[in-house]
């Protein structure tokens, strides 16, 4: 591991470009009304889950985050593709 970096592993529900706004704030809603759901809420427990709904525009900024973090870490450590 490198020092200094974390990661971890969340689903995320992402839909094609260009789905209307109005598409994406109902696929949000029925995903925040799931997670809440007492299947969900199981799930989380036996598999040491948090299930939490956000908004869209927290994905598009954590996901961006991720990029230039990784980014710069393949960059430092010299990474090449083959």
């Amino acid at each position: 591991m490198l020092p200094e970096r974390s990661t971890k592993t969340a689903p995320f529900l992402f839909a094609p470009a260009r789905t209307p706004a109005d598409v994406i704030d109902r696929l949000n809603k029925s995903a925040a009304l799931a997670v809440q759901s007492e299947a969900f809420k199981r799930l989380g427990v036996n598999e040491g889950l948090v299930m939490v709904a956000r908004p869209p525009q927290e994905l598009d900024r954590y996901v961006r985050g991720e990029e230039e973090r990784w980014r710069k870490v393949i960059q430092d450590a010299g990474i090449k593709i083959e």
